[in-house]
């Protein structure tokens, strides 16, 4: 399979405004490729779907990773609507009940996506540290611990 379907997310400019900062050139298939690859190696990568119009949709994407769980809701005629919020949970018992993971990390979040840091609150994420990355853009790193199951 390609990477077509997501090529319109990553050329969105609000996508690429709150993912990847002011100024950030659309990618490109092959960048698109590569970001999906070191997604993959790094976590578990997974692109969102919608049952729509008796179909599947892709829609977004989203990488469970202990140290990172960037998100995207690619397609803005599904954003706002809780998918992301959804998502998020899924994931979060998943990486509790099956992975036996201790915590989750939002590894950097702009201060300015409002809505990012709104769906990992949400969540139960907690913002940890602050940072500006090498453009001077400020960011938080945001974690969840997660309980045992017999600390439930």
């Amino acid at each position: 399979m390609g990477v077509q379907f997501a090529e319109p997310w990553y050329q969105d400019p609000d996508v690429l405004y709150f993912s990847e900062g002011p100024g950030c050139q659309p990618f490109n298939t092959e960048r698109l490729w590569k970001m999906y690859r070191y997604l993959h190696h790094h976590g578990q990568l997974y692109i969102i779907e919608t049952f729509h119009h008796n179909d599947w949709r892709p829609i977004g994407d989203v990488t469970l990773a202990q140290d990172m769980m960037p998100i995207v809701i690619g397609d803005k005629n599904f954003r706002g609507q809780g998918l992301g919020f959804r998502v998020i949970s899924l994931l979060i018992r998943y990486a509790q009940e099956h992975l036996k993971w201790s915590s989750l990390v939002a590894h950097k979040i702009y201060v300015y996506n409002a809505a990012s840091l709104r769906v990992f609150t949400k969540a139960g994420f907690c913002i940890t540290h602050h940072a500006k990355d090498d453009r001077g853009l400020e960011y938080v790193r945001m974690e969840l611990p997660l309980q045992a199951e017999k600390d439930r």
